[in-house]
């Protein structure tokens, strides 16, 4: 049902399966004058999260979004609050990304300097926590590819201060330039311009039917208006279960050489990498190196490869596998790895705090281990 900034929000904040400590988080941000909320609510028996995001005691409205009365703010106004934001920079930078392009739309269909359109203060304070709540959640989510299905923007015509607009309104039909949309028969805005901004910034690709192909939740946001259709946003989390295997033999480099390669492909961020001994052609001892890699960073680790070793050629791979959920907890100043599925719990500690217990107490690593197991 279209893309409207609160929607958006409520869908990412329904993923979350500890909704009050996040709902803490996102009073923290120092978002000014705003106090969030969240209430469950339903829509045609389908039910899922509302955000109340309320502004000097005021709710926003789709209307107020695209009015322009009472006190006024620039784009400046705008970065001066971000700036002030206790989300990190790259949040940051995201929020005014996203916030430029909704100024450069208003500048262009207003024919103004971006630095000259102003902004209904209600409107910005409440564009800049939906922004901000999206761009803080999507860094928690830390997905690795985003995809968005074409945007309903619903039909008929919108009440601005300029008067009667045709959906979409012209700011959101420039932003939505480039990006698959289409009208639908409920008579009303579906997507406002802070809703495309979001999509059009977050979404790697647009495609009507992607092939999710593990879905491990699904996010619902609820909106405040009730049409003939469900009124929400449904986001679904996925995991993909294949991995892209880049293998090369390689038998004209040193050891340490070699070592050098697999540390590099580590620290670039690969799912693993390791050197197997082979026998290759002639009876000459070689190595056989592998990288695990994400399939989005296949290119990326095969120029890595050619770049730090001797090998001519790469092979490609694309297997599936099974994993378990992980997570990192701190218990008593140790970092317990956790790892659960398919009916199976793992624990264990990280083996740097074993190791520096073990040198603070000149002990060896089992007894460390011992020690805080015991804790």
């Amino acid at each position: 049902m279209g893309a409207a900034g609160d929607m958006l929000a409520s869908a990412l904040f329904s993923l979350s399966q500890n909704k009050d400590e996040l709902l803490a988080e996102l009073n923290s941000l120092s978002l000014p004058h705003t106090e969030i909320s969240y209430e469950i609510k339903e829509q045609h028996g389908i039910s899922g999260a509302h955000l109340n995001i309320v502004i000097k005691g005021e709710t926003e409205t789709p209307y107020s979004e695209h009015t322009h009365h009472h006190t006024h703010r620039t784009l400046e106004d705008v970065f001066k609050i971000v700036n002030n934001l206790s989300v990190n920079e790259k949040v940051k930078n995201d929020v005014k990304e996203i916030y430029t392009s909704i100024a450069r739309a208003e500048s262009k269909v207003h024919n103004a300097d971006v630095t000259q359109v102003h902004f209904h203060e209600l409107g910005m304070l409440d564009a800049v926590a939906d922004i901000t709540i999206c761009s803080y959640l999507l860094e928690r989510l830390n997905a690795d590819i985003i995809i968005c299905s074409p945007v309903n923007v619903g039909n008929g015509t919108v009440k601005c201060a300029h008067g009667i607009l045709p959906v979409p309104a012209p700011a959101t039909a420039e932003i939505l330039t480039g990006i698959p949309f289409y009208k639908s028969e409920i008579n009303t805005e579906l997507c406002t311009p802070t809703g495309a901004a979001i999509l059009k910034y977050f979404a790697d690709e647009f495609n009507p039917s992607p092939e999710l192909c593990s879905v491990k939740r699904i996010g619902t946001g609820v909106g405040t208006k009730v049409l003939e259709s469900a009124n929400i946003v449904r986001v679904f989390e996925f995991e993909d279960s294949s991995v892209t295997e880049l293998s090369c033999n390689i038998d004209d480099m040193t050891g340490e050489e070699a070592a050098f390669a697999a540390e590099k492909m580590m620290s670039e961020g690969a799912l693993d990498c390791f050197i197997t001994p082979v026998i290759m052609k002639k009876g000459r001892p070689a190595y056989l190196l592998t990288v695990l890699c994400k399939n989005s960073q296949a290119e990326k680790f095969a120029s890595l490869i050619f770049k730090h070793t001797t090998t001519l050629g790469i092979r490609k791979y694309t297997p599936s596998r099974y994993t378990l959920d992980r997570e990192i907890t701190e218990v008593s100043g140790v970092h317990i790895k956790r790892s659960e599925g398919y009916g199976v719990i793992k624990e264990k500690a990280e083996f740097e705090d074993i190791r520096k217990l073990a040198l603070e107490k000149d002990i060896s690593v089992f007894e460390a281990r011992k020690i805080i197991e015991n804790k």
